[in-house]
């Protein structure tokens, strides 16, 4: 029963996230919902902090499943192909879920269960992993351009070196700085789509993702796979 009410109370949070907002999830509109008292509530979740926590691993690794189901549909042996099939899914639960995508990667709120500790890195990296091993695939595979670890700011490779050894990127400081650059430019633009802010200029976005997805293959040498995927 424990569990069962867990995971209604984290249901409830999330419809109250999707319907009113993230500054509308609170014990107390969650216990209205549900017929309890506030107190009740408090029994399963210490603080409000500690539910929308709770709410944010769900939703990374809710994401992670997704996009490595879509890529799992791909040949293994084509980390061209799998890159290219990963970024797009990723836009496509973006733009299907764009409260939850807000919530985890999106502008930030305080007092909305976020910290800068290990626990938030970590949850992190669940997503994180995705790309990372799309991208390490391919350097193991056929490689891509990357300078070299001399070309980079010292304190830059330092900081590359720890993420290698932290989280086993099994690549050298030049190809995750690579790495770091292709992921900030698909969240740019995927966020900017998701969150409404691209509707200034464009009426959906999906022909500027595939620009810039196309530019991304470029630079990754895989051009000849953006057409064969799409």
């Amino acid at each position: 029963m424990r569990i069962a009410t867990i995971r209604e109370i984290k249901d409830v949070a999330r419809t109250l996230l999707v319907q009113e907002g993230p500054e509308n999830v609170t014990i107390r509109a969650i216990a209205r919902e549900m017929g309890m008292t506030a107190p009740a509530v408090y029994r399963y979740f210490s603080s409000r902090d500690a539910l929308i926590l709770q709410l944010r691993v769900d939703i990374f690794a809710e994401m992670a499943r997704y996009m490595r189901g879509v890529i799992g549909q791909l040949p293994e042996g084509e980390p061209g192909r799998r890159l290219i099939g990963g970024a797009r899914a990723l836009r496509v639960w973006a733009i299907k879920h764009p409260h939850e995508f807000g919530l985890i990667l999106g502008p930030w709120a305080p007092g909305l269960g976020r910290e800068e500790t290990k626990p938030e890195r970590t949850m992190g990296w669940v997503f994180g992993s995705v790309f990372s091993d799309l991208v390490s695939d391919l350097w193991r595979v056929r490689g891509f351009p990357a300078p070299e670890e001399d070309e980079l700011e010292p304190a830059l490779a330092r900081q590359l070196g720890a993420l290698s050894e932290d989280q086993g990127v099994d690549m050298p400081p030049g190809a995750i700085a690579v790495m770091l650059r292709c992921w900030a430019r698909l969240y740019g633009v995927i966020s900017m789509e998701a969150l409404g802010h691209m509707s200034f200029g464009l009426s959906e976005g999906k022909c500027f993702f595939e620009f810039e997805l196309r530019d991304l293959c470029a630079m990754l040498d895989i051009t000849e796979f953006y057409d064969e995927a799409a």
